[in-house]
């Protein structure tokens, strides 16, 4: 029996100790404190906030006003720093708040209570931090003395930092002003002494026939380039229509060129003509028909009567609307 009450005793003994243990090592400590316990009006002082607690321990910090009790304003505050002290997992929390006042007399930063939790506790606790108290003193005037006249503004020397944006200001001005003047310059025209006299621009159809005629003596189709051959055909006398009669030839197909020189007063015979040679050089340059020496020729010789024939039709338009220009002005 007492065997048995010694053991329970033990026990009891082991485990109170083991709970001591354990709360001595998760024991909060708080602790506040000033950089000067006096200061004159308007100076500054330096509140730091202290708290031990071990890791994991959440701890909720106070969140500061602008004015605390007895017209102690706040100016800043620093980060809550989080360090680690010692080799049991307790942590030191600090934070340095800077403080003023501008009325005379005692003052005191209460204790503040700050709330905390064990790690994995749902009950929250209490630590309470120390009250501390300073002194602000009023700044002594002498009042046998003569007033003083106000000190004027202090002139300060101009650094090079302070007039280097007007010097680029400046700088970039000019540079955009000998720009301006350059572009100007270069542009200006000189207008010479005695107008060149304008080159006489070359009738299109001589043109064409000259081209045609160069066209035969390079015997392309003699050695074997029949599709060069035409095709060169048929660039010569679209040049010429699209020049001559203001019909966008180059770009157009051979029926959209026939349907666009129906207008034009070009004898039937000169159209059939232009009509045979553009076909076959359609199947020449896309269904690789070969044709004979003689139509070969032919072709080069139907252009050539086409150009003789259909130049003179512009002169003739011409001369048709300039008569009836005439006749309209007599009629009114």
């Amino acid at each position: 029996m007492i065997r048995k009450i010694f053991i329970i005793v033990s026990l009891i003994a082991v485990f109170t100790v083991s709970i001591l243990g354990t709360i001595q090592a998760q024991t909060v400590e708080t602790l506040s404190t000033l950089s000067n316990d006096s200061l004159k009006i308007g100076q500054r002082l330096v509140y730091e906030l202290n708290l031990k607690a071990p890791e994991g321990f959440e701890v909720e910090w106070p969140v500061w006003p602008d004015t605390l009790a007895g017209k102690i304003e706040i100016l800043s505050q620093s980060k809550v720093e989080k360090i680690p002290i010692d080799d049991k997992g307790n942590i030191h929390l600090k934070q340095k708040i800077v403080i003023t006042s501008f009325d005379e007399g005692s003052k005191s930063i209460a204790g503040l209570k700050l709330r905390f939790k064990p790690k994995g506790d749902t009950t929250h606790y209490f630590a309470q931090t120390n009250p501390v108290f300073f002194q602000v003193f009023s700044v002594a005037v002498d009042t046998a003395q003569a007033f003083k006249p106000i000190i004027g503004p202090i002139k300060e020397p101009i650094t090079f930092m302070e007039i280097l944006p007007w010097i680029l200001a400046i700088l970039g001005i000019v540079i955009l002003i000998y720009g301006i003047f350059w572009y100007l310059k270069r542009r200006q025209k000189i207008i010479p002494a005695f107008k060149a006299f304008a080159k006489p621009q070359i009738p299109a159809y001589v043109v064409a026939l000259e081209k045609l005629e160069e066209l035969r003596y390079q015997k392309l189709w003699q050695a074997g380039q029949i599709k060069e051959y035409y095709t060169a055909l048929t660039d010569i006398v679209r040049v010429y229509i699209e020049d001559q009669f203001g019909v966008s030839a180059v770009e157009m197909t051979t029926e959209e060129i026939l349907d666009g020189i129906k207008h034009l007063n070009i004898n039937a015979l000169a159209v059939n003509k232009l009509n045979e040679v553009l076909h076959l050089a359609d199947f020449v340059k896309f269904a690789k028909a070969n044709p004979s020496p003689v139509e070969n020729d032919i072709c080069l010789n139907h252009l050539v009567d086409f150009v003789n024939e259909s130049h003179p039709s512009v002169a003739v338009e011409i001369e048709v609307v300039a008569s009836q220009t005439e006749v309209n002005q007599e009629v009114i």
